[in-house]
């Protein structure tokens, strides 16, 4: 058993399904209520599309968030599910986003 302290809980048991959902043990009963409200797939799948719209040239986060109109904080988190899935690919391109520092460039796997 490790020492560090776990962050976050996963609510899960063996009856009930696996949630993505994320909160910290320590966070308000309202956190939980929220993180367990959210439906991940539909929020990556807005993200997919946007994604798709750059076509072959991509996009970094703060692109995809213009084109959602989604918070940052809302986007960022899905674009790692969605390459683990091969939805999405990390390339080796970087382009400025609004501070002037290099971003990562995301495309959307059919434009591979």
């Amino acid at each position: 058993m490790s020492d560090q302290f776990e962050f976050f809980s996963f609510r899960r048991s063996e009856d009930s399904p696996r949630t993505t959902a994320y909160a910290r043990r320590t966070d308000p009963d309202t956190s939980h209520e929220a993180a367990e409200s959210v439906k991940p797939t539909e929020l990556e799948t807005l993200v997919l599309n946007a994604l798709r719209s750059f076509g072959s040239t991509g996009a970094t986060s703060h692109e995809l968030v213009a084109e959602t109109g989604m918070e940052w904080q809302t986007v960022s988190p899905r674009l790692r599910p969605l390459i683990r899935k091969g939805f999405a690919v990390e390339t080796d391109k970087r382009r400025p986003g609004p501070s002037g520092r290099n971003c990562i460039v995301f495309v959307a796997a059919e434009f591979l």
